[in-house]
């Protein structure tokens, strides 16, 4: 989110901003997941996926919004123009978009460079890394994981982004400051930690070491039609594709078992890339931006807690989009 934070809860979606003047606005609306709708999708390895589709869903629709925001203050017609054309479809589009270029890029590329690089090793037209073979896999997910680290080495040294690991690590840091049970402001916030488990840079590493397990475990059981060995790895592309709902799921059932047990060993092990790949996606962050991820985080419990006031599900009032002067004026007028 640009210059900003955006919190989910159970019942609420809210997203923090800070303005160039200083001020935040704050934009908060009632969350109903997908889930309410169709409970099939709560059951194991099916609400892995929907975390998933629902996060990518949610982090257009607070781009757009804090995008707008930020483009307010240097042209605000413009910005009126953004807010308006993000309407459900335009994201819905966003999200395609976007989940195409994510499957070539971390999924398409990878395969393709181990296919190549046994077709490069192997004799008389046979593959040297056979795509039924744990090899093939190992490779391809060695891949992955380069390309990812690789990209975020990238992008961190753009100023932008720099600031935007910064919001991460007082995203994270705001969180931990609510599971220590300690008040919700600044005070409190900065001695915790920009690192936490259940972060999505550590579920990524899950999906990519999960998603070898499960490839190396399937494909052997895939029939591969006999055709052209650039078919054939245009066919296998093709089913990992749906194979990344269960891998999805499974990644996401292991972080939360993970959660649950933190200070034991097996743990310790399972978070430790994810922890060790914080680093390079989260910055220590100043204090104004510790105030906005606060802000976004006490938007949220607001929500939960009228909920639980009111009993029930039920939602409490609709979006709503606030603007405090400081940090202070969101202590006294948000629990």
């Amino acid at each position: 989110v640009m210059e900003g934070v955006m919190m989910r809860s159970p019942n609420s979606f809210a997203i923090a901003v800070r303005r160039k003047s200083g001020a935040i606005v704050v934009r908060e609306d009632a969350w109903q997941s997908f889930s309410e709708k169709l409970p099939f999708l709560k059951w194991p390895l099916l609400r892995g996926a929907t975390m998933l589709i629902e996060s990518m869903y949610n982090g257009i629709s607070a781009l757009n919004f804090s995008a707008s925001q930020v483009l307010e203050d240097e042209n605000p017609e413009e910005a009126k123009k953004m807010e308006e054309d993000s309407s459900r479809a335009s994201l819905i589009f966003s999200l395609m978009v976007g989940f195409a270029l994510a499957i070539l890029l971390f999924k398409g590329l990878p395969h393709g460079i181990a296919w190549a690089l046994g077709m490069f090793l192997g004799t008389n037209g046979q593959s040297a890394l056979p795509i039924d073979s744990v090899g093939f896999h190992l490779v391809d997910g060695s891949v992955k994981l380069m390309i990812f680290a690789g990209y975020i080495l990238l992008i961190s040294r753009l100023e932008d982004v720099k600031r935007l690991f910064m919001y991460h690590g007082a995203e994270h840091m705001a969180v931990h400051t609510w599971e220590a049970q300690e008040p919700l402001d600044v005070e409190h916030c900065n001695p915790q930690s920009t690192a936490h488990p259940r972060c999505g840079t550590s579920l990524i590493l899950l999906v990519i070491a999960v998603s070898v397990f499960v490839f190396a475990a399937v494909f052997p059981l895939i029939p591969t039609p006999d055709m052209h060995p650039w078919l054939q790895a245009l066919f296998t592309f093709a089913i990992k594709i749906p194979l990344m709902l269960p891998v999805a799921g499974l990644a996401y059932e292991a972080q939360r078992l993970a959660a649950k047990k933190p200070d034991q060993m097996w743990v310790r092990l399972i978070i430790a890339p994810g922890m060790l790949m914080q680093r390079l996606t989260t910055r220590r962050p100043d204090t104004d931006q510790q105030e906005v991820a606060l802000t976004a985080l006490r938007k949220a419990i607001w929500r939960e807690q009228l909920v639980k006031t009111k009993g029930g599900g039920q939602k409490v009032r609709s979006r709503q989009v606030e603007t405090f002067d400081n940090f202070n004026e969101v202590v006294q007028n948000v629990a």
